[in-house]
């Protein structure tokens, strides 16, 4: 009966365990995959953001934080684009 009781006890723990995301979890997945600038205009919602043209998608692009004087402050990239500002990024697009 304990042995029964233990086991079930064990698989609930398990499955809690298991389960769920945390918003480490979701700040990490929106910091790879950007909020995506408007269409056509390339506009981004808050202040030092710039659009990130994607090369092979002609008028999308994601929005990134933008590189000011050749530095980015959060230890990234500065990309450059033949067609928008400079822009942060773990790697350029």
């Amino acid at each position: 009966m304990w042995r029964s009781m233990m086991v079930a006890a064990m698989c609930v723990v398990g499955f809690t365990a298991c389960g769920g995301s945390t918003d480490a979890d979701v700040d990490l997945g929106s910091q790879e995959q950007g909020l995506a600038c408007e269409t056509g205009t390339g506009f981004c919602r808050g202040a030092g953001n710039t659009c990130a043209w994607l090369p092979n998608s002609p008028g999308e692009g994601l929005c990134r934080p933008a590189c000011v004087n050749g530095t980015c402050s959060n230890g990234q990239t500065c990309c450059n684009q033949p067609n928008g500002s400079p822009y942060c990024n773990s790697f350029c697009y």
